[in-house]
């Protein structure tokens, strides 16, 4: 029997219950890619990163969902991070090899809670059409229809409507990789109305197909949804919001190539893991 330690963290959140959790699991060799998997399937998170410090003090980060391995997760990042630098000592800034290519964290304080900026790769958003299965999976309330990456980004006609949207998740499951689904569906709209007011834009993320009906808060989203709202809103700075029910803001930073997304990360859990 050996045991290994592993973490679990609420990312992007300044308290404890909110935002998205991650466990982190530090290793000085990943395990094979069955055991990962399964690790993930027990603990029943969104993500769990497995993360192996290289010899340039640089490190390869892996990510599980609980049915299958994402090649980019930004709140597991994020939550990896927080488990370096605030529980084993590491030094800001840090480096992930990653599936899509380096991603960088650094660190600093706010309100005396950790704070975290994680680089990364901005994707382009391409148009697309809007499908019948879309409509009706979404009762008609989308206006447009957009790709990026895996996911489909769906326009809602104000925030209101994406914050009480009642998704049947099994009529998004059953959407076929021919309506463009590999992964998920983002919905999304333009901040506005009292309670929305403050944020430039607001999204939820629905991923059943991978075991997660939906996500709290999505750091890889907003590689994509950070370029797009920046060109139509006109700036390059923003602030976003994730409305699952746990909730959770991002500052946002675009440049021509990168996107800085920003949040708090908070530690709940230290344990270990057991393993024959």
């Amino acid at each position: 029997m050996t045991t290994h330690p592993i973490y679990q963290v609420d990312a992007f959140a300044s308290q404890l219950f909110a935002g998205n959790p991650a466990a982190v699991v530090p290793l000085d060799k990943f395990f094979d890619t069955k055991t990962m998997q399964a690790i993930a399937f027990e603990n029943n998170l969104s993500e769990t990163a497995f993360v192996v410090r290289r010899r340039d003090g640089s490190y390869d980060l892996r990510w599980f969902t609980p049915l299958a391995e994402v090649d980019f997760c930004g709140h597991a990042t994020i939550a990896a991070a927080h488990v370096l630098l605030s529980e084993l000592d590491a030094i800001s800034p840090l480096v992930f090899h990653t599936k899509v290519g380096p991603l960088e964290v650094t660190n600093g304080t706010h309100e005396y809670v950790m704070r975290y900026t994680m680089r990364s790769p901005a994707f382009p958003m391409m148009e697309r059409s809007l499908s019948p299965a879309l409509l009706d999976t979404f009762n008609g309330l989308p206006t447009a229809a957009w790709q990026s990456r895996k996911n489909v980004f769906l326009m809602f006609p104000s925030a209101n409507t994406v914050a009480n949207f009642q998704p049947d998740f099994s009529a998004i499951k059953s959407l076929s990789s021919e309506q463009g689904v590999d992964e998920g569906i983002v919905i999304m709209a333009q901040g506005d109305g009292k309670t929305y007011n403050k944020y430039d834009f607001i999204s939820r993320y629905f991923v059943p197909a991978f075991g997660i009906d939906e996500d709290p808060v999505t750091g890889s989203n907003h590689a994509s949804l950070a370029p797009f709202w920046a060109k139509r809103l006109g700036k390059s700075v923003m602030t976003a919001y994730q409305a699952s029910g746990r909730g959770g803001v991002l500052d946002l930073s675009v440049t021509e190539n990168q996107v800085f997304m920003t949040g708090h990360a908070v530690t709940y859990l230290r344990g270990e893991i057991f393993l024959p």
